[in-house]
């Protein structure tokens, strides 16, 4: 098992209780308890659990944070949808890039089962660990400081890596969307990773269900005038897709 995935389990089991001694956690992952304290050390130097009487639990910051997976089961059914749509877009022999966001992991999803020959370039390690089942498939990963809450990496390196690339399309998720700013991220680390990838690229896709278009978020991720597509459901408004369209982005109805 890999430090992050080792890490992450521990994350998973303090969710499920408040509390878990240092020797349960040791039998539970099935490693040792040196490594189990070195795990703990390193999550509580980032701000994710409290180390408290042979012990520990989340803090409360990570246990108020909304999960990966928990983002995943929201309007899910939306997000496989715009997932189809998107793969309509994507070519044999395209090398793309996804960011790390749930919709993105279903794009993923969408690639491996129509057996494309795609390279995908991303930061999630979810769609990393998914494409790990296929040996054969085409992924390149990009490297940095680890986002829990994200499950991506993010940082400086990240950012050096991705300004260093000149391929063909981007999939970028999104937190907020309107025709004044274009994508926007809650989180400045992720807002600034994919702008950097939609430098990075000659075509860009928003992915957005419903629920983030007209909606606001503190940081610019990707400006309006770099997108050249948003697919979404058909939730949206006719009056934001004439809005869109007169900021030349393509408005793709998912259905």
């Amino acid at each position: 098992m890999l430090t992050i995935e080792r890490q992450q389990r521990i994350i998973e089991l303090l969710k499920t209780e408040k509390y878990m001694p240092v020797n349960e956690l040791s039998k539970r992952i099935n490693v040792s308890i040196a490594t189990v304290r070195r795990d703990l050390t390193r999550l509580e130097n980032e701000g994710i659990l409290l180390k408290i009487r042979g012990g520990a639990t989340l803090s409360d910051r990570s246990r108020s944070e909304v999960s990966f997976e928990k983002r995943m089961n929201v309007n899910t059914k939306e997000k496989k949808m715009i997932a189809k749509k998107a793969i309509e877009f994507i070519q044999e022999n395209d090398i793309v890039i996804l960011d790390a966001g749930t919709t993105t992991f279903f794009i993923a999803k969408e690639i491996i089962s129509a057996n494309m020959n795609v390279t995908i370039i991303t930061n999630s390690l979810m769609i990393a660990k998914e494409t790990a089942n296929y040996p054969d498939f085409d992924l390149i990963f990009i490297g940095g400081k680890f986002d829990w809450k994200n499950m991506a990496t993010i940082g400086s390196s990240a950012i050096k890596f991705v300004s260093d690339l000149s391929v063909d399309k981007a999939f970028i998720g999104a937190n907020g969307f309107d025709a004044i700013h274009g994508a926007m991220s809650f989180d400045e680390d992720n807002a600034v990773l994919n702008k950097m990838m939609s430098n990075a690229v000659k075509h860009v896709f928003i992915v957005a269900d419903h629920s983030k278009i007209g909606k606001s978020a503190v940081f610019t991720s990707v400006p309006i005038e770099k997108i050249d597509v948003l697919i979404t459901d058909r939730s949206i408004d006719n009056n934001i897709i004439e809005a869109f369209a007169s900021k030349n982005v393509r408005v793709e109805i998912a259905e």
